[in-house]
């Protein structure tokens, strides 16, 4: 609680604008606290708790009554997220996901995990403008996909390859979202303020699919090919054997003491000789638990062995462990074999493929018109109805409903804070500063831009963020000498790449990170250091390109 206190101690201390109201001002403070209490104490109560505080804090003190705190529990996108979650079950549990996890493995190689995660962006990438809603294209197709492959290539206990694909399929959403007008539902939005809010200054914009799409097709492609890199350099999904770590821990008090460098030779030589055979861990395993700990000289040495010899190929991740050849023998499928297809998988392949055809249909075909919401509540009740879930299922999905808490109330407080003017207080104020400094054109339009991504840590969705500030920063970049058509559309792809940023910044976000195979504090780390690569791309290669193309 000491940084939830600490920052909200350290706004209220700070002299509030008079054109902020005393309860919009305290929300600031209860809303910042609850995230820094969040990222930098995720040991201590953990977001959900933090978030119930926070609404009684905000209510007690008269920031916020109770209604407009749980007003946004009746929000289509926050069932939307909810939805996914039981999608994503039924998946697992029929074993669809599975099946076509190990169609992609295949492809991508057994024991591949980058070039698996290359094929998730990839499939990102082919829906991403047919499916306007992120949180159906991610959090209820693809998701459930990594779920089913990280079952099959984690060491048993293990979450390496689980937070390191979800990670991935985070920011290539982020990415394609922001390359196709279709790709988002706040991209028609802003299409819209771009073409009709600055007619009556003499303005003619018009921002169109293919102008988006030709502006946005260089720098987004080349960040979907850099960002499962940079995830993996800065979260592996390798870097210990979780497996063997938890085998020797269990085993490591066995045996006798030996001289270290004996076991040292013994380890190397166990290693070297079974080094490409199926029994390669157990081999170690044998060593740690013959040989004892020898004050930890055994148990380290043998994960030295599994990193220098079972990852020369540092994009390789380990064998399945013994326990999942276990499970295969009892009748499950692996990564190698294929189970005959059941009542269940069939019930889930039609009710999948009827959701996606809704989800590309809606707002296309003539005469259709059912909302993303609408059509996940549809196909759950058929898995319902269909015998896949259960109502157990739904109930015991706790993610999901810990998703529903913490998201419903930030989601509160982020609007609590926009209706009581703080939001557009510090827009106007951003606006200010940048016409007061006289910049050249393109360096204020890059820090501008900047500015509009980085303040995304105060919105709970990028939809949101668009309506309450894309208007004023692009007339502040229109002030200051950019073309309008570039302004507009560098802006629209801010306004996508934005939601990378936090576990709260876009629809996927509450779906991905609330499975729990990402902490907060490196799910922040992550979104943050692939910002830094989005940003580069977009605004400085970015700028360049639409420059050669006539947009700026």
């Amino acid at each position: 609680m000491d940084g939830s206190l600490g920052t909200a101690g350290a706004v209220l201390a700070f002299p509030r604008p008079s054109s902020v109201t005393l309860a919009g001002w305290g929300l600031l403070a209860i809303f910042l606290g609850t995230i820094v209490g969040a990222v930098v104490q995720p040991s201590g109560l953990g977001l959900g708790p933090l978030c119930v505080i926070a609404v009684a804090v905000a209510c007690s003190t008269q920031c916020l009554t109770i209604t407009a705190a749980l007003k946004d529990l009746g929000s289509k996108n926050l069932w939307l997220v909810v939805m996914a979650f039981f999608i994503a079950r039924a998946l697992t549990k029929s074993n669809l996901g599975a099946r076509i996890a190990r169609k992609l493995a295949s492809v991508a190689g057994e024991g591949n995990t980058l070039a698996l995660a290359y094929c998730f962006t990839s499939a990102e990438l082919l829906l991403a403008p047919m499916i306007p809603s992120v949180t159906a294209r991610s959090g209820s197709i693809i998701f459930p996909l990594i779920i089913s492959a990280a079952n099959e290539r984690d060491p048993d206990g293990s979450r390496h390859v689980s937070s390191f694909l979800t990670l991935v399929a985070f920011q290539s959403s982020a990415i394609t979202s922001a390359m196709f007008v279709t790709a988002m539902a706040g991209n028609p939005v802003v299409q819209g303020f771009a073409n009709t809010l600055f007619k009556d200054q003499g303005l003619s914009i018009e921002v169109t699919p293919l102008n988006w799409m030709l502006g946005s097709i260089l720098p987004g492609l080349i960040c979907l090919g850099l960002a499962p890199l940079v995830v993996y350099f800065v979260h592996p999904p390798l870097s210990v054997d979780p497996w063997l770590m938890k085998q020797t821990n269990t085993h490591n008090e066995m045996g006798k003491r030996l001289d270290g460098k004996a076991v040292d030779r013994l380890c190397s030589e166990a290693g070297e000789a079974r080094l490409k055979t199926d029994l390669f861990r157990e081999t170690l395993l044998d060593v740690v638990m013959m040989y004892g700990d020898v004050e930890g000289r055994a148990r380290s040495r043998a994960h030295e062995i599994l990193v220098k010899y079972h990852s020369k190929d540092s994009l390789n991740t380990p064998r399945p462990s013994p326990v999942a050849k276990s499970k295969a023998a009892q009748g499950g499928a692996t990564l190698s074999g294929a189970a005959p297809w059941t009542r269940a998988e069939t019930v889930t392949l039609v009710t999948v493929v009827l959701m996606l055809f809704a989800w590309i249909a809606e707002g296309k075909v003539p005469g259709f018109k059912m909302e993303p919401t609408t059509t996940a509540f549809c196909g759950v009740s058929a898995l319902i109805l269909g015998r896949v879930l259960t109502w157990k299922d739904i109930i015991s999905e706790k993610a999901a409903w810990n998703t529903l808490v913490w998201l419903a109330i930030l989601s509160s407080l982020a609007n609590a804070l926009k209706d009581a003017r703080v939001i557009s207080f510090f827009s106007e104020q951003i606006a200010q500063g940048f016409e007061r400094a006289h910049l050249e054109a393109w360096s204020g339009f890059s820090i501008l831009t900047v500015v509009y991504i980085y303040s995304h840590y105060f919105f709970a969705s990028c939809s949101a963020h668009m309506v309450s500030m894309y208007t004023a920063f692009l007339s502040v970049a229109i002030s200051i000498g950019v073309r309008p058509l570039g302004a507009a559309l560098q802006l629209g792809y801010a306004s996508n790449i934005m939601g990378n940023l936090t576990h709260y910044a876009s629809g996927a976000a509450p779906v991905l990170f609330g499975k729990g195979y990402v902490s907060l504090g490196e799910w922040w780390r992550v979104g943050f250091i692939v910002s830094v690569m989005n940003v580069s791309v977009f605004v400085l290669l970015g700028s360049v390109w639409m420059r050669s193309l006539g947009y700026m």
